[in-house]
């Protein structure tokens, strides 16, 4: 797990590096709303943090590649009510992520984009009624996602994102091992509000 999270690390200092006079950069915060596809809860209902810093470089006047290097919360949540008999579950996610993102600018205000992230599962916990609890097999320690979404700018330097996020692989396997066509476990989806400042 180490060896991947370096990996990232040092294959993003190194695109800083090598496009250092022609790229722009900066920091970015937010808030990513989660749930696990396949766990059979509605969603998303996890709320969790959503940090990191990116760097672009523009080829043409209106297309950008785009890549960030972020500290994403994922998970699910049931809270308890009278429906679910007040029974609880949470799982957290916590995944060191380097998306890659191409952009193009369709506005002097806004911005569309699709790419590809692999992610890097650094924690994960899991409980049920407030006690430590297991549903199913290990989750896998790497996330490829395929990646929608958009900016609108609000003042110079600051922009706004709205982005859709889902995993191309399954992140666990069922607990029972069963699979069905493309269903072959469960993936995150991930709708995420995040403010990008431009250095």
């Amino acid at each position: 797990m180490q060896t991947k999270f370096y990996f990232l690390f040092i294959f993003f200092i190194s695109f800083t590096t090598i496009f250092a006079q022609d790229f722009r950069g900066g920091v970015l915060g937010g808030l990513a709303a989660s749930e696990i596809s396949g766990d059979r809860l509605q969603g998303p209902n996890k709320a969790g943090l959503y940090l990191g810093a990116f760097v672009n470089r523009y080829i043409t006047p209106r297309s950008s590649f785009q890549m960030e290097l972020d500290f994403i919360q994922k998970g699910s949540r049931e809270n308890p009510d009278s429906v679910n008999n007040y029974e609880s579950y949470l799982l957290r996610l916590n995944y060191i992520e380097l998306p890659v993102h191409y952009r193009y600018d369709f506005h002097e205000r806004g911005t569309l984009e699709a790419g590809l992230s692999l992610g890097v599962l650094i924690h994960s916990y899991e409980e049920a009624n407030g006690y430590e609890w297991v549903s199913g097999p290990e989750f896998q320690r790497t996330d490829l996602s395929f990646n929608i979404g958009a900016f609108y700018t609000i003042m110079e330097r600051l922009r706004i994102n709205v982005r859709y996020s889902n995993s191309i692989l399954a992140v666990r396997p069922h607990s029972q091992g069963q699979t069905y066509r493309w269903n072959k476990g469960q993936y995150n989806e991930v709708l995420s509000f995040v403010l990008f400042y431009e250095l």
